[in-house]
């Protein structure tokens, strides 16, 4: 698979985990508190995803890098809300 289709995949599952966090992270500030697993797995699939986003990076035209690097942004601030719980 070339780096294109590759990255264009990376994306989509960015997508993906930024969603399941978003509602584990909704989950949480409910009363019952939503379920701790999910949560951390949230947590570890968006470090994950940051380390495979920066591997990616390495070998990226720029048009990419900056797609790229804005996905990362957002895991960035899905990570920071997720540990504030805001």
């Amino acid at each position: 698979m070339g780096t294109h289709d590759q990255i264009r995949l990376q994306l989509q599952r960015v997508d993906e985990i930024l969603q399941f966090a978003e509602s584990q992270l909704n989950s949480a500030k409910q009363v019952q508190g939503g379920d701790e697993l999910k949560y951390d797995e949230a947590q570890q699939q968006l470090e994950q995803m940051n380390m495979q986003i920066e591997r990616l990076l390495m070998s990226a035209t720029p048009e990419q890098r900056d797609l790229l690097t804005r996905a990362q942004q957002q895991v960035h601030q899905m990570q920071n809300k997720m540990i504030l719980g805001i």
